[in-house]
């Protein structure tokens, strides 16, 4: 009986805390503890997934976002970049794109496997997630290619116009 009381309370609480997705903090490549919490208690969090380091169009992605960082900023959103290793990989994607928000090693894909976002064990689907205060994805672009970016669809669902 035991047992089964420890099973349900398992499976009703700690079911969340395997298979969350984001942890309350994270490291980006450089080693800095990024305090996810704390970001989604004061600003909107924009994840951007990228399918590998290699992957030209989702550097094309962050670029395009990149573009449009000014008119993005009036509706206090802020961004985090989930991408498979290896970390020197992910380190070039940051240098060439110059997108200035954290990047984030997806060690294992943990990540993308919780949240379903895999496409096997090294890539990842791209996509454009917005996390609301529990950390979990309140909206999701999923996919993306040379003629198809997320970003006319964020820009929509963020409303900028409507912070000014």
């Amino acid at each position: 009986m035991i047992g089964r009381v420890t099973l349900l309370l398992f499976i009703l609480f700690g079911v969340k805390f395997v298979f969350a997705g984001f942890p309350d903090k994270i490291k980006d490549i450089k080693g800095t503890v990024i305090d996810l919490k704390h970001i989604v208690s004061k600003s909107r969090l924009a994840v951007i997934t990228i399918k590998t380091a290699e992957c030209p169009v989702c550097q094309h992605q962050l670029k395009r976002i990149k573009d449009k960082l000014k008119e993005l900023v009036v509706c206090n959103v802020t961004f985090i970049v989930l991408s498979p290793g290896p970390v020197d990989k992910i380190q070039q994607v940051k240098y060439k794109t110059q997108f200035p928000y954290p990047f984030i090693h997806d060690d294992d894909l943990k990540i993308s496997k919780s949240l379903k976002l895999n496409i096997n064990d090294n890539e990842i689907l791209p996509s454009i997630l917005i996390l609301n205060k529990n950390l979990e994805i309140e909206w999701e672009q999923r996919g993306r290619n040379a003629f198809y970016f997320g970003d006319p669809d964020l820009m929509k669902i963020l409303d900028c116009s409507s912070w000014i």
